[in-house]
């Protein structure tokens, strides 16, 4: 059965600038409720999510890893696309939120994008049945300031003004003239020559 929507949000750890003026963390989460505390005057609003990940702290017993949010995040968007559903997973935040971190990972630190296609090749390697057979695609975009450019194909002609964005009468929403590029395992992605592949692994 398919996921309704849900919400997750994740407290980073504090970067070089923040620590250098001794930035105080007015966040605090126990389980799904988020506690944003007004250093002012010690007032507190909560809010609960389906998810609410510490990772401020990697000292901390309730310390979130990207294991963890991948767990509970792409193992789910994985298994609704499994089943056939069409999934959206996406990541909003200010800029040096920690979006690329959670989505995409750093050094040996895979986000969620690199542990579902490893998790899903792992599955495809794994079917026995002559009767089924994968084809996997990839394509990349980059949504900014409402404009959508193709990132594996910077000279893609609709990049300069923005690629339209169609809905198909069956196949649902849809970008127009976005270039795809056959995905044949994990370690095909891994040594793609496409910077907008290389750039996730």
């Amino acid at each position: 059965m398919a996921d309704n929507v849900k919400v997750a949000v994740r407290c980073r750890p504090f970067n070089q600038r923040e620590q250098d003026r001794q930035a105080k963390c007015i966040i605090s989460m126990n389980g799904q409720k988020t506690t944003i505390t007004n250093p002012e005057n010690g007032d507190s609003k909560d809010f609960t999510f389906d998810y609410s990940y510490w990772s401020h702290d990697s000292n901390d017993s309730s310390f979130a890893g990207q294991e963890a949010v991948f767990k509970d995040l792409g193992l789910g968007v994985l298994a609704n696309a499994w089943e056939g559903y069409n999934c959206s997973l996406f990541a909003y935040g200010q800029t040096g939120s920690g979006k690329s971190y959670s989505m995409v990972g750093y050094g040996e630190q895979l986000g969620i994008i690199p542990l579902v296609c490893k998790e899903m090749f792992q599955r495809i390697e794994a079917n026995d049945s002559p009767d089924v057979t994968f084809a996997v695609e990839a394509s990349m975009i980059e949504i900014y300031n409402e404009r959508v450019r193709d990132l594996f194909n910077p000279k893609n002609p609709g990049n300069a003004s923005g690629l339209k964005v169609r809905e198909h009468p069956k196949q649902g929403p849809y970008v127009d003239s976005l270039s795809t590029i056959a995905v044949r395992d994990y370690a095909h992605i891994r040594r793609s020559d496409c910077p907008g592949l290389r750039s996730l692994f």
